[in-house]
C-alpha cells in the first residue's frame, strides 16, 4: 500500500509546478509581503470555488461593460440571446428535415417534404449567423472603450496618489500587475459572451437532447468535466508563474533600458559591461526559462490526462447512442439529431470549460487592477477644509517627526522653523542631514508623521492640495526630463496658464536657457526626446537650466530649490541664486556652496541627523563657530589655495572679471569665493 501511495505522490508531482522549488537569482529574493503574496493567495484556490466566482465574474464584466456604455451592453445581451434562441430552434428543427429523409417513397417526394422544414433550418442559422457577427462587433467597439477607461483611471491614480505610497517595496511590482490587469475587463467581456452563448447554446441543446433520450445529458457532461478540469489547472499554474516573476522580468526590463538607452550607453562603454550586463540577463532569463519549461510539462501533463479520460467517455457517449439505436428505442431520424446534438454540446461544453478558464485566469488579473486601484485610492489626499493663504505672512514648521516606509529611524525627528514672506531661507548640512526630507514636507509632497506645518496659522494637511501646491516652485535636483518640445518643458511649470511665448521666454532667459534653446533645429518648438521621431537630446546641465527656467514659469509664492543647479559651475550656480533672489517671494534654498548662502541668504538652519543644530544669520553662525563657521572656512581657504596656484587672465589683470564684493561677514572676496 505505502509503495502505491509513494508512486501516486510522484504522479501528483509531475503535474505540479510546486514541487520546483523558485530559483533566486542574486538579489532577486522572495517577498512575502510583496509580489508573492498573490502567488500564496492564488495557490489556494481550487474548483469549487473557480464555479462560485462564475456568476460574479459574469456580473462584474457587465457592469464594466455598462459603465463603459449602457446602450452597446443592453445591445450586446440582446442580440447574444436572440442568436441562442435561434440555434435552439435550428437545432430541434432539424428533426423535422431528416424524418421525411429517412422515410419511405421517391427522392424526390422526400426532399419535396422535407424542403419547408430545410428552410426554416436555414433561415434560423443565417439568423444565428446575423446575430453573432453583430455581437462581435459590439464587443469589439466595447472593449477599447474599456481598456481606455481602465488606464485613464490607473494614471489619475498613480499621478495623484501621495508621494509616500511610492515608498513602498512593492508598489512598482503591484502597479505592473496592474496594468497587465487593466487589459482583463476588455478580454473579460470577450470571454463573457463566450460564455453566455456556449451556456445558452448548452441549455437549448440539452433541452433537445432530453426531449429525445434524458440518458444522453449526463454522459455529455462526463465528457467534458475532464477537460474542464485541465483548463482550469493550466489558468492556476499560468497565473502562479506571472506573479512570481513579476520582479524578475522587471529585474530583464531595466537590464535591457540600460543596454539600449542613450543616457546609460557611454556609461556601459566606459566601465566595459557588455560581459557584466549580458551575465546578469542570462541568469535571470535562464532561471525563468527553467520555471517556464516546469511550467510547460506540468500543463502538457494536465491536458493530456484530461483529454484522455474525455475521450473515453465520449466513445462511451456513442456507444450508448448506437445500442439505443439498435433497440429501436429511439428513431432513426431522431438518433441523426442526437449525433448532431451530441457534436454541438460537446462543442459546446468544451468552449464554455476553455472560455470559464479564460474568464476566471481574467478575472485574477482584474483583481490585481481593482485591488492596486483601492490601495492607490487609499493613497489620495483628502479633501481640503482649511483655505490656502492668498499672501501668507508666515509658514511655521512645529516639532515635524517623518519617518520613511521601512526605516528604522526618522529621518526629520523634530524640527521647527520659521519662514517669513520676501526672506530667503538657506538649509545647510551634510549628506543625509533632512534637508531634502524637511523641503518635500514644506512642499506638500510628504505629510509629517506627527507635527504640523502653518501656514499664518492653518495647517497645510488640511488644506486642499493642489491649490496648496500651486503656491509652491520645487525645484529639486532630480529633475524629470520630460519627453515634450523645450517650449513645453518650461510651460508645464505652470500648465494650467496660457502658453504666452514671451512668458516662456522670459522664464528661460532668467535660467540663462534662452541662449541655447535659440541654437536648437526647431528653437523652443525642438522635441528633446531622441527616440521618438524628429528629437534630440541636450546636455545635463542644459536639461537643468530648463528645470530652472520651468521653476520661474511657475511664479509662486513659496520657492524651494533644492540644489537644483548641481550640473552646473560654480560661477552659474552664484548668478542663478542672485536671479532667484531677484526673482522676488519667499526661497527656502539647499546647496551644499556656502558662498552663495553668505551671499543670498537671510536666515539659515544648519541640520544633523534630522534636526535642527544652528540657526540664524551668516554672521551669527559664524561667530558661533560651530559646524557652519569651519565648513565655510574649508570652502573658502580651498579655493583660495587653489586661486593662488593659477596664473590671472589678461581680462582678470585688467579688471574686466575681478569685481569684488564685501560677503557678509565683513570679508572682500571675489565673486568665485563666496560661490565655492
Amino acid at each position: 500500500m505505502g509503495r502505491w501511495v509513494r508512486l501516486w505522490r510522484r504522479m501528483t508531482r509531475a503535474f505540479d509546478v510546486d514541487a520546483v522549488p523558485v530559483t533566486v537569482v542574486d538579489d532577486l529574493a522572495p517577498d512575502p509581503d510583496g509580489w508573492q503574496s498573490g502567488y500564496v493567495s492564488t495557490a489556494k484556490t481550487g474548483y469549487r470555488t473557480v464555479a462560485k466566482r462564475l456568476p460574479l465574474l459574469i456580473v462584474t464584466s457587465i457592469r464594466l461593460s455598462a459603465q463603459a456604455s449602457r446602450a452597446r451592453t443592453v445591445a450586446l445581451l440582446l442580440v447574444q440571446a436572440a442568436s441562442s434562441v435561434a440555434g435552439a430552434f435550428g437545432l430541434y428543427a432539424t428533426t423535422d428535415v431528416l424524418s421525411p429523409l429517412f422515410g419511405a417513397g421517391a427522392t424526390p417526394d422526400r426532399i419535396r417534404a422535407a424542403l419547408p422544414s430545410m428552410l426554416v433550418v436555414l433561415a434560423l442559422t443565417a439568423s444565428r449567423s446575423l446575430c453573432d457577427s453583430i455581437a462581435k462587433a459590439i464587443a469589439q467597439q466595447l472593449g477599447p472603450m474599456m481598456d481606455a477607461r481602465a488606464m485613464i483611471r490607473l494614471q489619475e491614480l498613480c499621478t495623484s496618489a501621495e508621494l509616500v505610497a511610492f515608498d513602498k517595496a512593492d508598489w512598482v511590482d503591484a502597479s505592473q500587475r496592474a496594468e497587465r490587469g487593466s487589459i482583463s475587463a476588455r478580454a473579460m467581456l470577450t470571454n463573457t459572451q463566450l460564455v453566455l452563448q456556449s451556456l445558452s447554446t448548452l441549455v437549448g441543446v440539452a433541452g433537445v437532447l432530453a426531449v429525445l433520450h434524458p440518458v444522453l445529458v449526463p454522459l455529455l457532461l462526463l465528457s467534458v468535466v475532464p477537460r474542464w478540469w485541465a483548463a482550469v489547472r493550466v489558468a492556476r499554474l499560468d497565473y502562479k508563474v506571472f506573479v512570481r516573476w513579476v520582479e524578475g522580468r522587471r529585474r530583464q526590463h531595466l537590464l535591457t533600458a540600460l543596454a539600449v538607452t542613450t543616457g546609460s550607453a557611454a556609461s556601459v562603454r566606459a566601465l566595459s559591461l557588455s560581459g557584466y550586463l549580458v551575465e546578469r540577463y542570462r541568469r535571470i532569463t535562464d532561471a525563468y526559462l527553467a520555471e517556464r519549461l516546469r511550467l510547460v510539462r506540468a500543463e502538457t501533463l494536465s491536458m493530456i490526462a484530461g483529454n484522455a479520460v474525455a475521450g473515453f467517455f465520449t466513445g462511451v457517449v456513442y456507444a450508448v447512442l448506437a445500442i439505443l439505436l439498435w433497440r429501436q428505442a429511439i428513431p432513426l431520424a431522431v438518433g441523426g439529431t442526437a449525433y448532431l446534438a451530441v457534436s454541438r454540446v460537446q462543442q459546446a461544453l468544451l468552449r464554455l470549460a476553455m472560455d470559464i478558464n479564460d474568464l476566471y485566469a481574467e478575472g485574477l488579473y482584474l483583481e490585481d487592477y481593482r485591488s492596486f486601484c483601492a490601495d492607490a485610492a487609499g493613497h489620495l489626499p483628502p479633501a481640503g477644509t482649511e483655505p490656502v493663504p492668498a499672501d501668507f505672512e508666515e509658514i511655521v514648521a512645529e516639532d515635524v517627526r517623518f519617518t520613511y516606509q521601512g526605516a528604522t529611524t526618522p529621518a526629520v525627528a523634530g524640527v521647527s522653523l520659521r519662514v517669513r514672506r520676501g526672506q530667503v531661507v538657506a538649509f545647510v548640512g551634510e549628506n543625509g542631514a533632512a534637508k531634502t526630507t524637511m523641503s518635500k514636507l514644506l512642499a506638500r509632497l510628504y505629510l509629517p508623521d506627527s507635527g504640523r506645518i502653518l501656514w499664518d496659522g492653518h495647517d497645510s494637511a488640511g488644506m486642499d492640495v493642489e491649490e496648496l501646491r500651486s503656491r509652491i516652485a520645487f525645484i529639486d535636483q532630480d529633475h524629470t526630463r520630460f519627453p515634450f518640445t523645450a517650449g513645453e518643458n518650461i510651460r508645464i511649470g505652470d500648465w494650467t496658464a496660457e502658453p504666452e511665448p514671451a512668458r516662456i521666454e522670459q522664464a528661460a532667459r532668467h535660467a540663462d536657457a534662452h541662449r541655447f534653446i535659440g541654437g536648437l533645429p526647431r528653437g523652443y518648438d525642438t522635441l528633446l526626446e531622441r527616440s521618438l521621431s524628429g528629437g534630440l537630446s541636450v546636455s545635463g546641465g542644459q536639461w537643468q537650466r530648463l528645470a530652472l527656467a520651468r521653476g520661474f514659469f511657475r511664479q509662486a509664492d513659496l520657492v524651494i530649490a533644492d540644489e537644483p543647479t548641481s550640473n552646473l559651475d560654480a560661477a552659474a550656480e552664484a548668478a542663478f541664486y542672485r536671479r532667484l533672489r531677484e526673482y522676488g517671494g519667499t526661497v527656502v534654498m539647499i546647496t551644499h556652496r556656502l558662498g552663495n548662502v553668505a551671499e543670498c541668504a537671510d536666515y539659515i538652519y544648519v541640520f544633523a541627523d534630522g534636526r535642527i543644530a544652528e540657526e540664524g544669520t551668516h554672521g551669527d553662525l559664524l561667530a558661533a563657530d560651530e559646524w557652519y563657521a569651519r565648513s565655510y572656512r574649508i570652502q573658502r581657504q580651498s579655493f583660495e589655495r587653489g586661486d593662488q596656484n593659477r596664473l590671472p587672465s589678461q581680462s582678470e589683470s585688467s579688471g574686466q572679471n575681478g569685481s569684488s564684493s564685501t560677503s557678509t561677514d565683513g570679508n572682500s572676496l571675489p565673486s568665485a569665493i563666496r560661490s565655492s
